[in-house]
């Protein structure tokens, strides 16, 4: 029996753009509204492995944000100034992946969407960009890409998936829509997440990781659910499993970060696009800036959709050669940016990003210090 659920729509409106440009006090109340954060409890930890059962599994379909054409603008980044950076880390040695089949592949069920993209491929933006599967498939349990996997969660009887990157010993970064409303304060948040790293066909290589705590930017809680929106990412800390090693940053490794380096910059944004392998595969398009827009987001050319908000934009992806070094910007394996937004038309093939600013900085500040370890040895 195959379950079908609906799919959860945010939608930004011409007029609702507008109020970016023009409700100078609406932006402001919401750049100055302070994080909004949810523990997890022992009673909710334990109702979230319950929850997911295979047919939930399979059923869950991408959470899609859609917008408008967003205006072209001159970057007004918070916390302007040097970037702030925090570096990559490989996984502990000896740490092989084992798969768990979470559920059959075949049972997934996801809305159609139409998929006219192909490999080195431009839009109507004429925003070049190259997209392929990951080559082998099984390069997703190999470092950096084991870094990267989906994020399942739940709002009221609807099961959603989003994408997701490990970004320290427990911490998860994703995009701020796919943990919450953007309305509500702390009940805007959906229920049950869990992440599973390097996920493939649906197998859990690295096995499955509840969620301990939660935050995302103020912008984004107070923003209506609006894209573009000028800090749309959240992190969670994400709770150890009882076998050694116990954090997931010691069994997947870790990306690291950089602020204020989306444009100009060129990544490997990877995901779980719906539109290809209905989300069962890890994706890779391979892209530099298009064009910055507001508020504060940078576009780059890419032919992904629903499923892949949240997944990490990352510079300098891979494994330098030996004699490879230098430059201006030569950190390996930083996310400076996650998934925010594509159009409601497939013709821009065009994704938004907010720029990390010091917003980025601020949750992350709460995640490390929340619990001892999540961001040190």
């Amino acid at each position: 029996m195959r379950t079908t659920i609906k799919t959860l729509v945010v939608t930004a409106a011409v007029g609702a753009i507008g109020a970016f440009s023009n409700g100078t006090e609406i932006v402001r109340a919401q750049e100055n509204a302070p994080p909004v954060r949810l523990n997890n409890s022992q009673t909710m930890s334990m109702a979230t492995a319950a929850y997911w059962t295979p047919e939930r599994l399979a059923s869950a379909q991408p959470i899609r944000v859609q917008t408008s054409y967003a205006a072209e603008s001159t970057m007004e980044a918070l916390g302007g100034g040097t970037p702030r950076s925090s570096s990559a880390r490989k996984p502990d040695t000896g740490v092989q992946a084992q798969a768990t089949q979470l559920f059959d592949p075949r049972r997934a069920t996801v809305e159609p969407e139409e998929n006219a993209a192909s490999p080195f491929n431009a839009g109507t933006f004429n925003a070049h960009f190259s997209s392929t599967r990951l080559n082998p498939a099984t390069a997703n349990t190999a470092y950096p890409y084991r870094t990267v996997g989906k994020l399942f969660f739940s709002d009221g009887a609807s099961n959603f998936v989003c994408s997701a990157s490990v970004i320290s010993y427990r911490v998860l970064v994703t995009a701020g829509h796919c943990v919450h409303r953007g309305s509500g304060g702390a009940a805007g948040f959906y229920r049950n997440f869990l992440f599973v790293p390097a996920f493939r066909n649906g197998a859990a290589p690295f096995g499955t990781w509840n969620w301990a705590y939660v935050v995302v930017t103020g912008t984004w809680a107070a923003g209506g659910g609006v894209v573009p929106n000028a800090a749309d990412y959240a992190m969670f800390e994400l709770a150890d499993r009882a076998v050694a090693p116990t954090r997931i940053g010691s069994v997947t490794g870790f990306l690291g970060w950089r602020t204020l380096s989306l444009n100009p910059n060129h990544t490997t944004m990877l995901g779980y696009p719906c539109n290809f392998d209905t989300c069962q595969q890890m994706h890779q398009v391979s892209a530099g800036a298009f064009r910055n827009t507001s508020p504060n987001n940078v576009e780059y050319g890419s032919d992904a959709r629903g499923g892949s908000s949240g997944g990490p934009w990352i510079q300098n992806f891979g494994t330098a050669s030996v004699g490879q070094t230098g430059g201006v910007n030569p950190g390996l394996n930083r996310v400076v940016g996650v998934t925010s937004y594509g159009y409601v038309s497939i013709d821009p093939k065009v994704q938004g990003a907010s720029v990390p600013d010091s917003r980025w900085v601020q949750i992350w500040n709460l995640v490390c210090a929340h619990r001892a370890g999540n961001c040190t040895p």
